[in-house]
């Protein structure tokens, strides 16, 4: 099998194994189940993931993979940073409150007590992978002017996602919350954006 064909098999298997855990939940998805589902062999599946837990480790991967590529590639090619950040919001809203997110959000606190593999996942790809791109905004917004000289890059980080988020994942993974819809995420990141152009862009009279 080559790479294409390998990279295809694999989002066949996954997309199967994420269906089971919708349909069924986390403690009754198993790799036999997964199999059947993907018609993989059980060889090909324990070769590829020795286990469930990695395999969702994968899926949350690759989840935030579309997170990091549209900030990565924004700060690499210099785009405005304002319209960056704006932009921003609906994205991160997908990866963290949408039905999916939520799924594995939930599959994630019921392996956090037996092997905490998918909530060591999905923090380190908020953390090590999107949040510091956020920062690097944020200090791109700070150099061209647009934020006051003195803000702190992280803080604005910080601020902005508490204006995002606020309760929604706990909210949403204790299921006191619906999954967001689009216009839902269009609205919270509109108010994200505005609050935190309040707090730390530099006024127009400033500017003169």
């Amino acid at each position: 099998m080559n790479r294409v064909d390998q990279h295809e098999r694999r989002a066949e298997i996954e997309a199967a194994a994420f269906a089971l855990l919708k349909e069924v939940g986390y403690r009754k998805t198993s790799m036999l189940l997964i199999a059947k589902r993907a018609q993989a062999s059980n060889q090909t599946l324990y070769a590829w993931y020795s286990n469930k837990q990695e395999l969702f480790r994968g899926i949350i991967e690759n989840f935030g993979l579309a997170v990091r590529e549209q900030l990565q590639t924004a700060l690499n090619e210099h785009r405005d940073p304002l319209r960056t950040l704006k932009a921003l919001g609906p994205t991160l809203l997908r990866f963290t409150t949408d039905e999916h997110a939520i799924t594995m959000n939930r599959a994630a606190v019921i392996d956090s007590s037996d092997t905490g593999v998918l909530a060591k996942a999905i923090d380190e790809v908020a953390r090590d992978g999107i949040y510091p791109l956020i920062c690097a905004l944020m200090q791109r917004l700070v150099l061209s002017g647009v934020f006051a000289s003195d803000v702190q890059p992280e803080e604005a980080a910080q601020t902005y996602v508490a204006l995002l988020f606020g309760e929604s994942q706990l909210r949403q993974a204790l299921g006191n919350l619906p999954p967001f819809g689009e216009q839902d995420m269009v609205e919270r990141s509109e108010r994200a954006f505005r609050l935190t152009c309040k707090l730390y862009r530099v006024s127009p009279k400033s500017r003169a």
